[in-house]
């Protein structure tokens, strides 16, 4: 009697289990990348900033690669464990031929990317803004992949001015965008957080001090705050996207 209950109860909780993997929806981020080009919209933005802020974005010392890589890394290790749904593998993303194929657009009304090829990639991925002309064109790929499901998910920079008139100091914010939408154009989160450095330039005339040597440690410097505090914002987050996508 003994043993048929055993088998009885490994038979349910065998079937519970299989049901609960059935009914787990499926993601697919989509994006992973950095923009090299940094807000200048807090600042007095004359032609000659402009024109420094573009050698620096087309600069390749100016490289942001290693902090993309560290935050790339706390996704998947530590902030997407919060979330229900399953997000696949990215190499079955990566390795997809209607994913490698998919051409984005970079404009969407007075909002758009201002130079793809001043940007930062992890390997594999496409530079694709979270448009909803991608989201929308991106459909075909999610379905190709079996999901439910596309995340972006972009890094970008903004200057922020302390002082008075033209003297004064500017540090780098960090700003995460994380946007998730259902492969039927849905939207269920758009994730902003942002987090300013410690390091700090000294600005002269107005313009701060556009070197790489000046500007990357500052980026590095707020990718760090940002990433201390985002684990458990992301916590609170994903208790409101796994009911969305129950």
């Amino acid at each position: 009697m003994k043993n048929i209950k055993a088998i009885v109860l490994m038979t349910f909780l065998s079937l519970s289990m299989l049901i609960g993997n059935a009914q787990k929806k499926k993601v697919a981020v989509i994006t992973f990348y950095a923009d090299k080009t940094i807000d200048l919209s807090a600042l007095s933005a004359s032609a000659d900033l402009i024109a420094k802020n573009t050698k620096l974005s087309d600069d390749p010392d100016f490289n942001l690669t290693e902090p993309l890589k560290k935050l790339h890394n706390a996704f998947f290790n530590e902030y997407a464990n919060n979330f229900d749904f399953e997000i696949i593998d990215e190499k079955e993303v990566l390795s997809n031929d209607v994913y490698k194929e998919f051409v984005p657009t970079y404009q969407e009304g007075s909002t758009f990317l201002t130079n793809v090829e001043t940007t930062t990639a992890i390997e594999g991925y496409n530079v694709i803004p979270a448009y909803r002309k991608n989201v929308k064109d991106l459909k075909g790929v999610a379905e190709a992949l079996g999901v439910d499901a596309i995340m972006f998910i972009n890094l970008s920079f903004g200057f922020v001015k302390t002082g008075i008139g033209s003297m004064g100091y500017v540090s780098v914010q960090a700003r995460y965008a994380m946007n998730l939408y259902t492969k039927d154009n849905n939207s269920i989160f758009q994730f902003r957080e942002i987090a300013g450095s410690k390091k700090k330039a000294v600005m002269v005339g107005g313009i701060p001090v556009m070197s790489t040597s000046k500007i990357q440690p500052m980026c590095e410097s707020a990718v760090e705050k940002l990433m201390k505090d985002l684990n458990k914002k992301v916590q609170r987050l994903a208790k409101k996207a796994n009911k969305k996508m129950k």
